[in-house]
């Protein structure tokens, strides 16, 4: 109700579904990925490191992105009403 869709969904749930299944799966092959590589573990725990950045860094743009996008939405109708 709080984002004035009402009862609305915005995705189905066989959506939502397919989205957190990809990404543990892409999840799970790249850390295989990095296990069966054939380098030191200084090398291994680098790309863990940055693939665990990556993961959280591409949640917090998609947010970001949503917020403002929201954000935008809201001033537009907050200024239509000030007419």
């Amino acid at each position: 109700m709080e984002d004035g869709y009402g009862s609305r969904k915005r995705n189905t749930t066989a959506f939502t579904f397919l989205a957190w299944s990809s990404f543990a799966l892409a999840l799970l092959g790249m850390f295989i990925g990095i296990i069966n590589l054939q380098q030191p573990l200084s090398v291994k725990g680098y790309y863990a490191v940055t693939a665990l950045f990556l993961t959280m860094s591409s949640f917090v743009l998609q947010k970001t992105i949503r917020d403002n996008h929201e954000d935008d939405a809201l001033q537009a109708v907050d200024a239509a009403e000030e007419l």
